[in-house]
């Protein structure tokens, strides 16, 4: 953990799993905040049948509904995967929804922003398509051609680790963590950027990745040392 550095009072962070997944699957973030002393939210949306737009769409109203901006404290979010895609879109299209000075830090696990080779190769499978639904056909490399720039402090951990897919192996011509290439989950404008070498679908459970979570929350910045 990064300099002893201390969280205001009833800081909240938002906490959104990746497609098909649910808050279960960020259930080590949570617990790991909780501890560190935020107070975490993590919530389960229907990943798979909407679009990224009407995902934002329902993030906001959701937050609206349990009064998270309310608070005293900040709110902060942290993401895995796709979730990333949701909360920049809805920070994005909502920025005068809320009071600025209320956003805290966000930090993005394996997000996807300049699209997956994954989704090239798989998005035109009928099977694929009924699987992950709309916000699906939206993960490939030619739609993620236009991100958000971010105006908030965001730190992303990238995994380099694909041993659990190895024949996605063959799609990536760098550095993965078997779905996503490290270099697609850059944004311009970015904070800080590390890697840890973890693969796509437990990235949210490595003990390193929780205390960097951790680190860049209270103060910005990563932990080189931990």
């Amino acid at each position: 953990m990064a300099g002893g550095a201390s969280v205001a009072a009833r800081d909240r962070v938002v906490i959104l799993h990746g497609i098909a997944q649910t808050a279960w699957n960020m259930g080590a973030v949570a617990w790991f905040l909780r501890r560190e002393g935020f107070e975490p939210l993590s919530l389960t949306y229907p990943s798979t049948a909407l679009d990224l737009d009407a995902l934002a769409d329902r993030l906001a109203a959701e937050l609206d509904e349990k009064g998270v901006w309310d608070g005293p404290g900040r709110v902060h979010l942290v993401t895995h995967s796709m979730g990333g895609l949701v909360a920049a879109r809805y920070l994005a299209k909502y920025r005068d929804a809320f009071p600025e000075e209320k956003l805290g830090r966000v930090v993005m696990l394996a997000p996807p922003h300049g699209g997956s080779e994954v989704a090239d190769f798989l998005h035109g499978n009928r099977l694929y398509r009924w699987f992950y639904g709309p916000a699906g056909q939206e993960l490939t490399t030619a739609e993620r051609a236009d991100v958000e720039t971010p105006y908030y402090e965001l730190g992303i951990i990238a995994g380099t680790s694909g041993w659990l897919y190895p024949a996605a192996h063959f799609l990536f011509g760098g550095r993965h963590d078997g779905r996503v290439a490290v270099e697609r989950t850059k944004l311009p404008g970015m904070a800080a950027h590390m890697t840890v070498a973890a693969t796509h679908t437990l990235i949210p459970w490595r003990p390193v990745v929780l205390r960097q979570i951790s680190a860049f929350l209270k103060t910005g910045q990563f932990d080189r040392k931990s």
